[in-house]
């Protein structure tokens, strides 16, 4: 039996627990994260005997022979050299390091001690590769003359703008994270590969100081003889992951994404009935991939069978080969490819010229903020941040993640500080002394009701005891229309409309209007400080033109309506809901804001139809507008219902009303919003079209 440690319990490390526990002759004894409680819910819901707030502590009590590194890439060499250095094996999480320089030390010190080292390059053992490699193995297309590659991926994180990740240190991150899989896949068909050319694309700036390269095209040679081409997209809209592989007899084709591979080779047949035959055979192949790979993925849901996407099955079948290799002796375990990996992506990353020098938050001593923005990182609060300082004020935000900050947060009157709400202990620490407080982290989310309850709910309620215990003057929680019911067309919503009530409700609007409860009661029984804010549908530069508000985006170019679209939804720019609270923060007396609540909604009202046609208009993309009515939805809600709960997951029925709220067809009467902070949001259509949807263009 293998005993294995766990160094991390990241997003990551769930899915190595998930695919060790498929391997034979392989245990979890050991999980390291240096959030204790993390480290403890992981191991008890993983079943490992111990955890550790440290690797020095899990070392010392030991019991392990393997572990498995699934921490942030930065940290990848240091770890890998301690374990090692203590005569544990190693299976990390690519990249193996961040300069090849480091990869070679690992490597010597993993062949000198005589221990398994190895890069988890998952994608070599997806399934679609399984079968590209079956074909060469088979040597179906003869030899290799030519592999291209096509990476054209979305960024989750981009879109969410979540520069704090590693991977927006540098377009070399970038290249670290993310090419590494496509290369992985070309060096496991041609490899090893050397770099021929490098044409970067252009240097793009994704916000105030954050400027990066996201395209290359790349041009390799590979063993044999064989040329190489890598296209590479990050960002982009339309995803494509594509491999085609060139031989002397045939071709081999890939889809990763659909999980789909097939074969070209000539047969005996005059020419036009070749091309029948091997189109229809091509065809036949794909549609017994599509239709087994839908089946595998239902049976799944359902649980009629394990866990079966494309994603984890590479994560278990690379798990499973590492255990299986550990006393075979196989060449592949010195940490040789990974290596390999990280030298081409320098390369590359070096052909695409000098990282932007980008401006560091002001480190301080002794400062006195004015004004304290909780979640003031994110859209609204780059905003609010920068009105604040063009007064005058000293302002301290607090964020999760503060790496690759945005200009505004590198201001000489800010003090950008990392943190959770899930800390009473440090919300009183930065809260102390400061008069005002705004509230705009959202909490985090969950898997299920309760989960979400305790972040979003649990966490608005640690923020407001903080508040009562520190003394601060005012505190204004920026909630959402979303706590509102907003699906009856005879309603107008004011400034005096309670949140909704009912539980049926979606999970995080539920968790919503359950935390404006909390609050409001706090305020009447505990002399909480309390305005709360809840912005429409929030749009501007700065954040995705594709909002839940107007409809679901699958995928960006269709939007699914809530309902027909033609009623006026209650869109607001980013900078007016700055503008608000400015004026709440700076020109109104404790007294007139405590117990209120401003709803938040400009005037120019859009047609979710006319935002559509209008996005469509003027970025030139075939976005189409689909209406649904609220039984197609509700249909559809029922349906993944019943695959969530014969999978046992804890789901509430899917809400009728809550369908209906989502398409916001009430009215809202901003008049007491405006008329007690003097506020006016933009009304010319032209500005806020220009401000809402050129933006995008730009």
């Amino acid at each position: 039996m293998t005993k294995t440690a766990f160094i991390g319990t990241g997003n990551i490390a769930a899915v190595h627990a998930e695919a060790l526990a498929q391997v034979k002759g392989a245990d979890l004894v050991a999980v390291v994260d240096p959030v204790e409680s993390r480290a403890s819910s992981f191991a008890r819901k993983f079943k490992a005997q111990s955890s550790f707030g440290s690797l020095a502590e899990a070392l010392q009590e030991g019991g392990f022979s393997v572990a498995h590194v699934l921490t942030p890439p930065a940290t990848h060499f240091g770890i890998t050299k301690t374990l090692l250095d203590a005569g544990i094996g190693v299976f990390l999480e690519k990249p193996m390091a961040e300069k090849v320089s480091e990869c070679e030390m690992l490597i010597g010190l993993a062949q000198s001690r005589g221990l398994p080292l190895r890069v988890s390059q998952n994608y070599i053992f997806h399934p679609a590769h399984l079968r590209v490699r079956k074909a060469l193995d088979g040597n179906r297309i003869g030899p290799l003359r030519h592999v291209s590659c096509r990476y054209v991926m979305p960024l989750r994180q981009l879109a969410a703008r979540q520069f704090g990740h590693w991977m927006f240190d540098s377009s070399r991150n970038l290249l670290l994270e993310q090419v590494v899989h496509p290369l992985s896949l070309l060096d496991d068909v041609a490899g090893p590969l050397k770099p021929v050319s490098v044409i970067p694309g252009e240097r793009k700036a994704f916000a105030d100081g954050i400027e990066l390269v996201t395209e290359w095209q790349v041009l390799l040679s590979g063993r044999n003889g064989a040329t190489v081409q890598l296209l590479v997209s990050l960002g982009a809209s339309y995803a494509d992951w594509s491999l085609d592989i060139l031989g002397d007899d045939g071709r081999i084709s890939a889809d990763y994404l659909s999980s789909k591979a097939s074969g070209t080779v000539p047969g005996g047949y005059i020419d036009f009935l070749e091309t029948m035959r091997g189109g229809y055979a091509s065809s036949l192949s794909r549609m017994a991939q599509d239709t087994g790979n839908a089946a595998a993925y239902l049976a799944a849901q359902t649980r009629l069978v394990g866990r079966s996407d494309p994603f984890f099955l590479s994560i278990r079948n690379s798990v499973r080969d590492f255990y299986s290799a550990l006393d075979g002796g196989r060449h592949d375990m010195d940490g040789a490819r990974g290596a390999r990996l990280v030298g081409l992506c320098n390369e590359i990353a070096a052909a695409s010229g000098e990282p932007v020098v980008r401006p560091k938050p002001v480190e301080h001593t002794g400062f006195r903020a004015d004004v304290v923005v909780l979640g003031g990182t994110g859209f609204i609060g780059s905003y609010l941040t920068r009105d604040l300082v063009g007064a005058g004020k000293k302002v301290r935000v607090v964020a999760r993640n503060t790496g690759n900050p945005a200009r505004v947060f590198t201001h000489e009157n800010v003090e950008l500080v990392q943190g959770s709400i899930a800390d009473r202990e440090f919300l009183e620490e930065a809260i102390a002394g400061v008069p005002v407080v705004v509230n705009l982290a959202h909490g985090g989310g969950g898997d299920d009701w309760e989960a979400i309850r305790r972040a979003m709910v649990g966490g608005a309620e640690r923020v407001a005891d903080a508040v009562i215990a520190t003394g601060a003057e005012k505190f204004l929680h920026v909630s959402s229309i979303a706590a509102l019911y907003c699906g009856d067309p005879d309603e107008t919503i004011t400034d005096k409309t309670l949140p909704d009530p009912d539980k049926g409700r979606a999970d995080y609007a539920r968790a919503k209007a359950e935390a404006e409860r909390l609050l409001l009661r706090k305020c009447r029984d505990d002399g909480l400080p309390l305005s709360l804010w809840r912005p429409g549908v929030v749009v501007g530069e700065g954040t995705s033109p594709f909002h839940s508000g107007v409809g679901f985006y699958n995928r960006e170019r269709v939007c699914l309506g809530w309902n027909s679209g033609q009623n006026p939804l209650p869109f607001v720019l980013a900078e007016d809901v700055s503008s608000a609270l400015m004026k709440a923060i700076l020109d109104l007396p404790a007294d007139e804001l405590t117990g209120r609540a401003f709803n938040l909604v400009g005037d120019v009202r859009l047609t979710a139809r006319a935002y559509t046609a209008l996005l469509a208009e003027k970025t030139g993309r075939p976005l189409v507008y689909r209406r649904q009515s609220i039984w197609q939805q509700q249909a559809g809600e029922v349906a993944k219902w019943l695959v969530k709960k014969a999978a046992g997951r804890k789901v509430g029925f899917p809400s009728v009303r809550d369908l209906k709220s989502r398409g916001l067809v009430a009215s809202f009467d901003t008049s007491a919003e405006k008329k007690l902070l003097g506020w006016q949001p933009v009304s010319d259509r032209q500005a806020f079209i220009d401000r809402a949807i050129m933006v995008h263009v730009r």
